[in-house]
Parts: structure tokens; sequence; C-alpha cells
């Protein structure tokens, strides 16, 4: 190719006009891709007017936070529309050179619709904010005034400056609140619905599941076309199965991205089981991203709170970053409430505690241990480790008196949660929890292994392929006997406390591990008596840099 041609070639390429592939040139990267390596991290949710926002987004971990604004505050008036708000939260983390996801949420919605859209005077969710009640979300009216409110806001964010600061689009269906689409049966019919005048409360019909899944399908179909070309859409894993498999390739090719709010230890219900699988099925496997954010603080306060828990907030909330971690979330939305805790110890109306106090110190020591590994799991060459955080539960523990018997067995998520290694099974043990002080963060689960029994893990072949020099073997235990600790050739005996969790470390070469095609890469044995096992891991010694998380605090007294 001479010269000037390879210069005429390069000048079309860059506009975009070339309407073939030029052979050898490399492929460009999928923006899941690309904000995966550039962005993943922990994001600060829920922070607006708190004056400790800007401490908390100077944590070394922490990649951004979130602009939240209501259609209501978007839309004052038909067709004019005021984006000011969206402006300054780009501009705010653009010039901290970190990110945000944007949200426009319809708990509020403009005031004007009543005038326009039949509604019921009564709200049919906690999410609703309207005083006037809740609109009839299926009446074209209402369906035709949202979109057109989606496409000026992708006009307008596309055109900003600093729309690079934006790590994706939360999709919103924006029907009753913002998430919520049920409709009770007294409110089916278009009968009840008060309707303005010169509106005819009829042409919507009635809501079925056709009108429901018909909904959903316009409102993803308008986000795909308007934002997906140039930036992330995340979209709620809880997608009628219908409208799911005809988006299926947009998700396995990476074009969309997946989001819940329902982050917790462990699923809620069988039908938030399959939120997380989900996440298992299209996230962990590297073929989109996911951002998750919690359903309620680790004390269990939320919009609709509070929940019950069944152990400590720093267990709930350590096991809650596992099992984001487990499913392959890459973005893990963070309550303002745990990190604020996290960072001086003040919760609520309870009275604050010192920062370096075991419950905040527990809670940042998870913070700093998993922005070691988020992000990671599909990309073994960049882990800096590999483990399984022991557990056994098929039935949720959560005395939860919204979800049925019958709706709180597992299916998937009824084993340990893992990364990049797996537990040789039928070992003998049991699953066990809470166990422990509830002051340490580990004990919500754990495997009982009785004196004589020996926990295996095996590591996941292409991470252990990328190893060499010499890898750290971490073991998290508690019991009366001894852990006899083997990694390849050496081994170790370590005596926990019999009542604390303890920690027992040692570094080995990692040539020295067996090949996870056969043998276990680590074993643990108990000796003398009972051990109680939370975690074991591997990691890289060197080349990367350890995220300085402090020791584990001292037991309690």
């Amino acid at each position: 190719m001479n010269t000037l041609y390879a210069r005429l070639i390069a000048g079309i390429a860059a506009f975009g006009l070339l309407p073939f592939p030029i052979a050898g040139a490399a492929p460009k990267p999928r923006t899941v891709d690309r904000l995966q390596t550039e962005a993943r991290g922990f994001y600060l949710l829920w922070s607006k007017g708190r004056p400790e926002a800007e401490q908390i987004l100077a944590l070394p971990f922490m990649r951004g936070g979130q602009i939240v604004q209501q259609w209501a505050e978007v839309e004052p008036t038909p067709g004019r529309y005021d984006f000011s708000g969206v402006d300054a939260g780009l501009a705010r983390f653009a010039a901290r050179g970190q990110r945000a996801t944007l949200q426009v949420n319809g708990n509020l919605k403009p005031l004007w619709l009543f005038d326009q859209v039949p509604h019921v005077a009564t709200k049919l969710s906690v999410q609703v904010r309207d005083a006037g009640g809740t609109l009839m979300f299926w009446h074209p009216r209402f369906q035709e005034a949202h979109l057109a409110m989606l496409a000026a806001l992708a006009r307008h964010v596309q055109t900003s400056p600093h729309h690079g600061a934006m790590l994706g689009l939360r999709l919103n269906f924006n029907a009753i609140g913002t998430e919520h689409l049920h409709v009770p049966p007294e409110f089916v019919s278009p009968d009840p619905w008060i309707a303005p005048a010169g509106v005819d409360r009829a042409v919507a019909g009635a809501y079925t599941d056709t009108v429901h899944e018909t909904y959903v399908d316009r409102v993803v179909t308008a986000y795909d076309r308007l934002f997906a070309d140039w930036t992330t859409v995340f979209v709620r894993n809880n997608l009628p199965p219908e409208v799911r498999m005809r988006y299926a390739d947009k998700f396995t090719s990476g074009r969309l991205a997946w989001f819940h709010t329902s982050s917790e230890a462990e699923p809620r219900s069988v039908g938030t089981e399959q939120q997380y699988a989900t996440f298992l099925d299209f996230c962990r496997t590297g073929q989109t991203v996911a951002f998750a954010e919690p359903w309620a603080s680790a004390w269990g306060e939320h919009g609709g709170g509070p929940d019950p828990r069944w152990c400590s907030p720093q267990q709930w909330n350590y096991w809650t970053l596992l099992l984001n971690l487990h499913c392959g979330v890459s973005f893990i939305g963070e309550y303002f409430t745990n990190l604020r805790f996290a960072v001086n110890g003040q919760h609520g109306q309870d009275t604050a505690v010192a920062p370096d106090s075991v419950g905040p110190r527990e809670f940042m020591a998870a913070y700093l241990w998993g922005a070691d590994y988020v992000g990671r799991h599909n990309r073994p060459a960049e882990s800096p480790g590999a483990w399984v955080a022991f557990r056994e539960n098929a039935v949720a523990r959560a005395p939860n008196p919204r979800v049925s018997e019958k709706e709180r067995h597992f299916t998937r998520l009824t084993g340990d949660y893992t990364w990049l290694a797996t537990r040789v099974t039928e070992d003998g043990s049991s699953g066990v929890g809470p166990i422990g002080p509830s002051t340490q963060r580990f004990g919500a689960f754990a495997r009982r292994y009785p004196a004589g029994t020996t926990a295996r893990i095996r590591l996941d072949p292409d991470f252990q392929r990328t190893l060499s020099g010499n890898v750290i073997v971490r073991v998290v235990v508690m019991g009366g006997g001894s852990a006899a600790i083997q990694a390849g050739p050496a081994r170790s005996t370590f005596r926990p406390d019999p009542e604390h969790w303890s920690t027992a470390e040692f570094t080995v070469p990692a040539s020295d591990l067996p090949a996870s095609d056969g043998a276990a890469a680590v074993q643990v044995r108990a000796e003398g008596g009972e051990l109680f096992l939370h975690l074991i891991e591997v990691r890289r010694a060197e080349g990367f840099l350890p995220s300085q998380a402090p020791q584990d605090p001292m037991p309690a007294p």
C-alpha cells in the first residue's frame, strides 16, 4: 500500500466512513470491556446532601457515584426539558476523574401528566411520591411522554462535554414509581381510574400480562436504540422471559448490560435467586457486565424496610460483597450508610464509635480486600488471587414475612461462593452459621470439618497457568483442633483460636502447587478436633500491589 493511499484510508477510517474492515486492523474494544478495565470497583449511592460524601469518594477503592434526577425535575412543562442537574453531576464527577451512573427516576412524575393521563388517588407502591396518586402508565399518552423524555435525554447527554464521566445509564421503567409494574386486581380495569377532561380512559384497555410485556419491550427498545451505541445501558435483570429472549443476543454481545437493586448476603427468595443467576450466566462468563445495588443497608434499612437480619451488620455487608464477586459484578454500588460507618463509625441515630474500633474496621477491611478482586472474575491473568468462601445453605434464613416458605428454597446458590477456585465436595463437612463472634465479619456462613476430615480446593487452570514466583496461601479458620495446611510439598500446622476467627498465612513457590486437573492445590486437615473453615485463598505474592488492607481486627475481649 503506497503512502498516499495509506493516509487516505487512515483519514476515512478516522471518521468511521469505511464500509468494510481493513485486514489486520485491531477490532474496536467493546464499551463494556473498556469500562470493566477502567472503572471496575465501588460506587457511592444515595448520598445527596450528605457532607461526608466527598470524604467517601476520596477513598482509594471508590470509582464514582450516581446522578439521580426525577422525571418531574427534568420535564417541568410538556416538551420543555431541564437537564441542568444532569450537567452539574457529570461535571462534578469529571472534575474528580471518576464516573457515575445516571438514572431518571419516576417516583415523582411531571405534575402536568395528571391533566393528560388517567390516574387513581391510591399510591400503588411505596415508590410513588406523587401527591395525586398513581398514573395509568400503560395509557398511550403516558408512554408517548416517557419515550419523548428519553429521546431528549439522549440528545442532550451525548453532546455534553462531560458525557465520558458517565459509567452508564440505568434503565428505569418509571411505571409505578421507578421499578414497579404490578397492578392490583381491583385496578386492572380502566373503570376505577379517574380520567381528566377530554381524556378517554378506556383507550388503554385493561391491564394484562400482554400489556405488561408490551410496555417493558417498548422501554427496553427505546434505551437500546437511543443509548447503546455510545454508552452502557444497564437493564434490570428481572425482565419478563419473553422480552429477555428477544434481547439475548444484545447481552451476549455486550451491547446491553445488567443491573439489579437486590444484592444481599443470600437471595431472599427463589425469584431473586433467578436474578443472581442472570449475573452468573451473562456476567461471570464475561459476555457482558453487571452493576449491583444492595436491597437495603447492612442494618436492613431501605425505602420499604426495615428488613430482618439474622447476622451482624459487618457479616451481612461482607457476605453481600462475596456474593456480588461470586456472580461477576464489575461495578458494586454501595449505600452511603455502609460507607459512612466504615469511615467514621456513625450509623443513623446510634452512638458513633471510633473509626478504628472493630465494627468500622471490619467494614473497611472487607472493602479493601474486595477492591482488588472486583471486575476481574473473567480475567484470570489479572486476578490477584483465587478463593473459596465456605458455605452451605438451601433455604433463605431471613425471617421475611413477605416471602412464603415455598419461595425460600434455592436451586443454584446453595453452596460456596467462589472465585477461580472450587472445593472438592463430599469431604465430610457440613454447613453452619452464624458461628463465632458477631463482631467479626466472617462467620455468617462456614463449614464444619470433624476431626480427621480434609478440605480441598482446586484452582482454575487458566488462573494457575498465570502464576509465577511465590504465592501466599491464606486460611481463615476457627476451632478446637489443629489445621494441617498443605500446598504441594509444603506443610504447615496452625492451631486456631477455638472461639474467634484466626488467619494463617504462609508463602510457597507457585511451581510447587499440584496441577488443577488432578490433585487439589491446597488442603486443610482437621487434626485433634473439629475445625470451622471460612476461607481458603491463594494469592499472588508478587506482581500485584496489595490494597493495604488493615490487619484483621483483634477479637473482642
